[in-house]
């Protein structure tokens, strides 16, 4: 039996929707700021609707990511499933053209001949390993079934939602303000964000605290930049 993923191991999920979340809501903000509208009536009003579609475009690539992603894991685990039965009946059939196929893997894994065909003897007695083994060394398809699809989706929709929201915060919690004022605090909360995954993605690898946190800054940053000047041209 699969045994199902810990919380670490959801960390790419984590990432991917972090990263998403936050530089897809950053290209909302940055879209209506460099619209740059300039009485107090229309400024007002852009507050609420950098609100109305901000919050309109998390929740619905949240739920688009996170079903995607679910989707994704049932097709992987569905595909695996058919050609491990496939691979399965071939082993069945064909045992001897299989126990060919494994001593040639061995020897090109560094086994010698004799080795090899002693190792190739165990497997057969194992089905179970013999499969696992010619899935992924022959055929080179990781298992996943020892992913859970509602999990997998869940983590990159909460992470979405998250850290898609820091950079509408000022949006949602200052009433009064010029646009420039708030946008600088948006891209003060979007730095922040991505510091934040910064920091979980060393907690988590272990790996340095400065490559962490520049490697997360660099990617994130760039793509925030590119999403502000697409907005600042199509509204320009």
């Amino acid at each position: 039996m699969p045994k199902w993923r810990t919380i670490e191991q959801y960390f790419k999920e984590v990432i991917y929707g972090g990263i998403d979340g936050i530089v897809t809501t950053f290209a909302v903000v940055a879209g209506f700021t460099g619209a740059a509208m300039s009485s107090d009536t229309t400024l007002q009003l852009s507050f609420a609707i950098v609100l109305l579609f901000g919050l309109a475009n998390l929740f619905a690539d949240a739920a688009s990511m996170g079903l995607g992603n679910f989707l994704s894991v049932r097709s992987e685990q569905d595909m695996y499933a058919s050609a491990q039965e496939r691979e399965r009946a071939l082993l069945q059939s064909q045992p001897e053209n299989g126990r060919a196929s494994t001593i040639e893997i061995l020897r090109e894994k560094g086994f010698s001949e004799t080795d090899a065909a002693t190792l190739a003897n165990i497997y057969k007695h194992n089905e179970s390993y013999w499969l696992d083994f010619m899935m992924t060394h022959q055929h080179g398809i990781a298992d996943p079934r020892g992913e859970n699809p509602v999990y997998t989706g869940l983590a990159t929709f909460l992470s979405f939602m998250v850290f898609g929201v820091i950079p509408l915060l000022p949006f949602m919690f200052i009433e009064e303000g010029s646009t420039a004022f708030l946008f600088q605090l948006s891209v003060a909360g979007t730095f922040a964000a991505l510091v934040l995954l910064g920091l979980l993605k060393w907690r988590v690898i272990g790996d340095k605290l400065t490559s962490s946190l520049s490697e997360v800054i660099l990617v994130g940053g760039t793509a925030a930049a590119l999403a502000y000047l697409v907005g600042v041209l199509f509204v320009s």
